[in-house]
């Protein structure tokens, strides 16, 4: 309130209104504020929108004057990446300058392959051995190759989008190995995992890598075979030399000589373990099939396609029936074990340790018989298949003890008759080559079947 003199009277003063950047010092005294200004960068690339109090600015680099001091609200937008909110400290008429880094926009990608160890390749961009769990990938289009030595490498584009998980998984296809297939003498005829090829020594193949059973006769000579494994893009060269000889129609030759028999430490009616001179004689490849035998007994049935399954639920008489019919015969206990492990007292067919990948027991889980010969790698010394587990053998012997064997059991005698081999219904224990399993001979369990032996012609001496 002011009073003025000579006249007593009240006046209300109006508020000035100051011009921006115009401001009163404590003095009374009108003043300019000083105003600031700012530069905004963006990395790792500029042209970011920037946005201030809702008002797009302009895009990065930026530089805005005549700013007012103090806080100042920025909000940065750009394709691809994460919006980025900030708030700068301007001082009084000083120019500032921040930059930024922007967080791209990413979805995950997993890359796992089959055999593991492939680089993978982003963007042309090594980034790492498979599996590669969770990788963060810029969304938008990607491409990527996965490459693996001596397997084909695999190409191709991936959509990505925000936060999404993408999971890649590949089997690897491998390069074809190369097989060179020799035999002294030369002409032989070949077979590939039982399967008759129309090429004959010397012949190359080119197959997928795996284990392989290669087979070549000629003749006038003895079948020979070879097991091994080829690797991808592996050039091998085997070469198999034939002997003199004649060898039935499905048949393969045992030749004469000791083998270790039997086993101490497992079954008591086993052992002892001993050597066992065995002449020479002729054994079926593979175990009777349905379609041998219904040859022999049009009355057999079986179900439609399993042709090429071995023949089950058969007595110890029909089977050796069928044999005599045949013109072979039922193997001995001391032909059927030689047989199937060899000279050296193997545990199995092919060696000590088992595995469900070479025989058809229950450890394999397939709950039924398979067709003869399909485990290649369980092939015996001599070429014979499937004398563990598929169906039991029925043998030509009464359940006996062995020579030697000082235990008794009230099931020895003439009563039983033998069987080896194990079946799809047995354990891996049951399928080793000295097993021995007893039955009467009219049993016909649906797991009992069997194969042939025949005998090798005396030549007469010559005086």
């Amino acid at each position: 309130m002011l009073r003025f003199m000579g006249r007593s009277s009240t006046h209300i003063l109006l508020p000035i209104f100051l011009l921006p950047g115009i401001f009163l010092s404590c003095s009374g005294e009108v003043k300019k504020e000083e105003l600031s200004s700012v530069t905004i960068e963006t990395e790792p690339e500029g042209g970011a929108v920037v946005v201030i109090q809702g008002e797009e600015k302009g895009t990065t680099p930026i530089t805005i004057t005549g700013v007012k001091p103090g806080s100042l609200d920025i909000v940065l937008k750009k394709e691809k990446y994460k919006r980025k909110a900030e708030t700068l400290i301007l001082k009084p008429g000083e120019h500032s300058h921040y930059k930024f880094t922007l967080e791209l926009l990413q979805g995950y990608v997993s890359f796992e392959t089959e055999p593991p160890g492939a680089d993978v390749s982003l963007d042309g961009k090594i980034i790492g051995k498979t599996p590669i769990f969770k990788y963060p990938v810029p969304i938008g289009l990607r491409t990527y190759k996965i490459e693996l030595a001596n397997y084909y490498s695999v190409e191709g584009n991936l959509e990505v989008r925000e936060d999404f998980q993408y999971p890649i998984k590949y089997i690897l296809k491998p390069l074809e190995a190369t097989l060179n297939v020799l035999s002294r003498p030369t002409g032989g005829s070949i077979r590939l995992n039982n399967v008759a090829q129309a090429q004959k020594t010397p012949a190359q193949f080119k197959l997928p890598p795996g284990e392989y059973l290669v087979s070549v006769i000629a003749p006038g000579f003895l079948e020979e075979h070879m097991k091994f494994e080829l690797k991808p893009n592996e050039e091998k060269t085997i070469t198999l030399v034939l002997k003199e000889g004649e060898t039935p129609a499905g048949m393969v030759l045992v030749p004469a000589g000791e083998f270790l028999m039997g086993e101490n430490e497992r079954s008591p009616d086993e052992a002892p373990k001993r050597k066992v001179f065995v002449p020479a004689f002729y054994i079926d490849k593979y175990e009777v099939t349905n379609e041998e035998f219904k040859r022999v007994f049009p009355e057999h049935t079986f179900p439609k396609g399993q042709e090429k399954y071995p023949v089950r639920g058969i007595s110890w008489d029909q089977a050796n029936a069928y044999a005599n019919r045949v013109g072979k015969r039922l193997p001995t206990e001391i032909e059927w074990e030689k047989a199937a492990r060899g000279e050296d007292g193997r545990e199995y067919p092919w060696g000590n340790e088992y595995s469900p990948t070479l025989a058809n027991t229950v450890e394999s889980k397939v709950g039924m018989p398979t067709p003869v010969g399909k485990y290649i790698g369980g092939v015996s010394p001599y070429g014979c298949f499937d004398m563990s587990g598929n169906v039991y053998e029925w043998t030509a012997d009464w359940y006996q003890r062995y020579e030697g064997n000082t235990t008794i059991k009230k099931e020895y005698g003439q009563i039983y008759r033998v069987l080896r081999g194990g079946s799809f219904m047995t354990d891996k224990f049951d399928a080793r080559c000295a097993r021995r399993h007893f039955d009467r001979m009219d049993s016909k369990r649906e797991d009992y079947g069997f194969r042939c032996v025949k005998d090798v012609p005396q030549v007469p001496e010559v005086n």
